[in-house]
């Protein structure tokens, strides 16, 4: 009886170890993922893609921009840009261009421009060694990604949270023109002439035509827009408060279709490539969409990622909260099959 008394104390206190309580009670990471695409064969778990080449940064990568044989990675609030060679995928020593760069960068009019969100100025950088060339003071909106743009010849900056988009001369380093797009508008992109901006606060993509300075149209799209890529013809909106991917004809301003990602409610990031939309959203680092048929192909699901770029035959995913950049072959990607 004594022998029974001291088995059942030693049993009470084994289970009542914090220690073992907390390892009893923790649960595997549940598969599939509540969210997402839920069609079978379409989600892959993130761990499962395989990458070229990876590299650890000393600061947020916030951008990546193709200039001749490398591409430039701006690191958010160190005012340095990194070049990664693309022959042998080596990251060389950063360049040091400003105080805190932000929203992208971009080439234009044989220089690199870049935003300083330090000095709220635009700075026009020397291709060769990001060399300040001049700095032209403005403002720009916050979080805006990417935040400039480039037509035949002017620097278009979005430049308040009030829905400024400022036209600057490249050459004379002033600002020419200002029109009101829309208060908190976070995207701008120039393609087919025109200049296209996200502004989520009225759900639409505003159309500007820069030979009249003039907002030529407002195109409703899917809730939240935040983020804008072009190809194949058409631009592609995300609209972020319901994970939905607006698809418009620039031809004729109508959304042709609207595609489903299964991510409402969060940030997220669009590039095209390779005959297909790429997208990265929190907790689905990479998804692909077919761009003839808008179809989602894969969803890759885990940590990882918070903006996708497409450069050199290869697809990047730059994770700022581990501050590290990821390279990826495509037909890697399209070979990579749910387990």
């Amino acid at each position: 009886m004594y022998r029974l008394f001291i088995t059942l104390v030693l049993l009470a206190v084994a289970f009542s170890i914090p220690g073992k309580e907390k390892e009893k009670t923790t649960k595997s990471p549940v598969w599939p993922p509540k969210a997402g695409i839920r069609t079978p064969g379409i989600q892959i778990p993130f761990t499962s893609l395989k990458a070229e080449a990876e590299w650890k940064t000393e600061g947020v990568p916030d951008w990546l921009l193709v200039q001749g044989p490398n591409a430039l990675l701006p690191l958010n609030g160190k005012g340095e840009i990194v070049r990664m060679q693309n022959r042998d995928n080596k990251m060389t020593d950063a360049w040091k261009a400003g105080e805190s760069l932000c929203g992208g960068l971009i080439s234009a009019f044989e220089h690199v421009w870049a935003a300083d969100c330090g000095k709220q100025s635009l700075l026009k950088l020397a291709a060769r060694d990001a060399k300040v060339v001049a700095s032209i003071a403005t403002s720009f909106t916050k979080g805006a990604k990417p935040v400039l743009a480039a037509n035949a010849d002017s620097i278009w900056v979005l430049s308040d949270e009030a829905g400024t988009l400022s036209r600057i001369d490249p050459v004379a380093h002033r600002i020419v023109h200002e029109i009101r797009v829309g208060a908190g508008c976070n995207t701008i992109h120039f393609e087919q002439d025109m200049l296209w901006i996200t502004c989520p606060g009225e759900n639409r993509l505003v159309k500007v035509n820069p030979h009249t300075n003039l907002v030529d149209k407002r195109i409703e799209t899917a809730a939240g827009p935040q983020a804008l890529a072009f190809g194949e013809g058409h631009l592609w909106v995300l609209g972020g408060k319901e994970g939905k991917i607006s698809k418009i004809d620039p031809k004729t301003d109508k959304v042709v279709a609207t595609i489903e990602t299964g991510v409402p409610g969060v940030a997220g990031s669009l590039a095209f490539g390779d005959g297909a939309l790429w997208v990265s959203q929190p907790g689905y680092p990479l998804t692909k969409i077919d761009a003839k048929t808008d179809k989602v192909l894969q969803q890759f699901a885990g940590e990882g990622a918070s903006l996708v770029r497409v450069a050199f035959g290869s697809v990047w995913l730059l994770d700022a909260a581990k501050m590290q950049v990821q390279r990826f072959d495509p037909k890697r990607i399209a070979a990579t099959l749910p387990d």
